[in-house]
């Protein structure tokens, strides 16, 4: 077992609406718990599956294989599932869009005066912990942000809409459709894990896995008080 493969098994295992609905009870007290499973080949599907959704989540950065249909670079759907601009987003100052909408009959997504389709209902609807990602995204770019302001300088933010905000947009849109046509691969498989042979606690401190050292919950320290640092 690898640190790599320890994290993509987290990944297949957790990242995705089936397991926050199976474990919503245990969730409400803060902490993630993982079943880690005693079967090979289980275990083996879930690093498989879990580095393409780490790839997605990177996009592309992390766990690119190109031999696994993971290459280096934002990941697109297949061309049919691909949302595309329809109708240009307006980018001058006066025409900045400010508000973004969805149409669930036409799979349209309309961003001020322009469209993009075709998005599923599902990437409209794509959530974290409560949090609409689409809506996230735009709520920071729209002509008048949305989010809390703590000093006058949070009235300082683009006032037109540039390319790269499109592009940006695209690229979100295409990462999320993957999402969601992995997560009933992720589903399954936790099914799959949930009612097969389990690690357990015993079989963790049996392996002197548990109980873990304090040392071992502290940040590592620079070897140089110059070494730079992730903030």
């Amino acid at each position: 077992m690898t640190a790599p493969d320890m994290l993509a098994y987290v990944a297949a295992v957790t990242a995705h609406g089936g397991y926050t609905a199976r474990f919503a009870e245990n969730l409400r007290t803060p902490g993630v718990r993982v079943p880690l499973t005693a079967d090979p080949e289980l275990w083996a599907q879930a690093v498989r599956l879990g580095k393409r959704v780490v790839w997605l989540h990177t996009y592309g950065e992390r766990f690119a294989d190109p031999a696994e249909g993971r290459p280096s670079g934002s990941p697109k759907p297949n061309p049919d599932q691909r949302a595309k601009v329809q109708v240009a987003i307006p980018g001058t100052a006066e025409e900045m869009p400010d508000d973004i909408s969805y149409d669930a009959d036409t799979a349209t997504l309309h961003v001020g005066a322009g469209r993009i389709s075709p998005v599923r209902p599902e990437v409209w609807a794509y959530e974290v912990s409560g949090m609409k990602i689409i809506k996230k995204w735009f709520g920071y770019r729209k002509k008048n942000p949305t989010g809390r302001k703590s000093s006058s300088l949070d009235d300082i933010h683009t006032e037109e809409w540039p390319a790269e905000f499109t592009t940006e947009l695209l690229h979100l849109l295409h990462v999320l459709t993957l999402c969601v046509e992995v997560e009933p691969d992720q589903a399954d498989l936790l099914e799959k894990i949930c009612n097969g042979p389990l690690v357990t606690v015993a079989d963790l401190e049996g392996a002197n896995v548990f109980p873990v050292p304090a040392s071992a919950r502290k940040a590592p320290v620079p070897e140089s008080p110059e070494a730079p640092t992730l903030l």
